[in-house]
């Protein structure tokens, strides 16, 4: 189930990149017509494909505003016997508007907005949304606004709240897609995992706040410092993974490369102290491992047991110094 959720949180998104959190974010400007409009001419303005809905401004009352959808102008048009064109065309686009659209205040939020959406009438339920402006109007369609909540929903139950990096599970299924795709050809697989010394400790002298401010900071320092291709996430309390691809070479240049890796991760994340961070807390050091399968057979779950056996050693290693 979990890897249905993480393919879903990789592959639904809202038509922007970031998160959306208003419906501001969402909404286009929307053009505005006047109530006498004929029909015939708002006709002629939903010929442009990109037009799905237009605002209506009431001529008699400008406080007032409803909204025409090319769905509903369409029903309009054919009418139940299919005379709606030749009695409308003449007719006030105020004819065919309808009066209570869905309006909501720039700043709403989008999973706000889907609620009010959803619980209008069934023949309401999929219409835009009318987004109030100082100046202008803007329309959100239902299908980008329940998008949105999708997305945020995937992604919440995938990526972890404090450092908003992919969780252990979603990680573990990342690399074993990784794994999949490397099979049968010359390239590999590499995983760098990375571990904060002495978190327990951190923890009890500064308390859990400062720990959770030196775990986000690692994780911003950590993404910030993938090369291209690369994928990082939460895979322990204070433990982070790093995911990469390297291309067909052969075994000692893929043990470089993984190391270089893992040296450059550790070079960008290592250093000491950190803007606005607790005061009095030391920038922790790291112990780190690297990972890399063979030319074209990668498995992810010897290449976790392997970076973790590596980490082990390490971390004894660090003790006897």
């Amino acid at each position: 189930m979990h890897d249905e959720i993480a393919r879903l949180a990789r592959h639904v998104s809202p038509r922007r990149t970031t998160r959306v959190a208003s419906v501001a974010e969402l909404a286009q400007p929307v053009l505005v017509v006047g109530s006498t409009l004929p029909v015939g001419q708002l006709e002629v303005i939903f010929r442009r494909p990109e037009v799905g809905s237009v605002a209506v401004q009431d001529d008699a009352a400008p406080e007032r505003t409803g909204i025409v959808t090319r769905a509903g102008l369409t029903a309009a048009l054919t009418g139940r016997l299919g005379y709606g064109r030749a009695v409308l065309e003449r007719r006030p686009t105020g004819a065919v508007a309808h009066w209570s659209p869905l309006v909501v205040a720039p700043g709403t939020a989008v999973a706000d907005v889907a609620g009010l959406a959803m619980a209008r009438s069934a023949d309401r339920r999929y219409d835009d949304v009318l987004v109030s402006g100082p100046s202008a109007w803007a329309a959100a369609t239902t299908a980008d606004v329940m998008r949105a909540v999708v997305a945020e929903l995937a992604e919440r139950s995938t990526h972890d709240p404090l450092t908003r990096l992919p969780g252990r599970a979603a990680t573990w299924y990342a690399l074993r897609h990784r794994c999949a795709l490397v099979r049968g050809g010359a390239t590999r697989v590499v995983l760098v995992l990375l571990d904060v010394r002495g978190m327990a400790r951190l923890n009890a002298d500064h308390g859990q706040e400062a720990g959770d401010a030196v775990l986000a900071e690692l994780a911003a320092r950590v993404a910030a410092a993938l090369p291209a291709g690369c994928e990082a996430g939460r895979v322990e309390g204070d433990g982070f993974a790093v995911l990469a691809t390297l291309p067909a070479m052969d075994d000692i240049q893929a043990a470089a490369s993984a190391d270089a890796l893992r040296q450059h991760v550790l070079a960008h994340v290592a250093a000491p102290g950190f803007d606005g961070g607790p005061d009095g807390v030391a920038w922790p050091a790291l112990h780190s491992a690297a990972a890399w399968s063979v030319a074209g057979a990668a498995d992810a779950d010897e290449l976790v047991a392997l970076a973790e056996r590596r980490l082990r050693r390490e971390r004894r290693a660090a003790v006897l110094v």
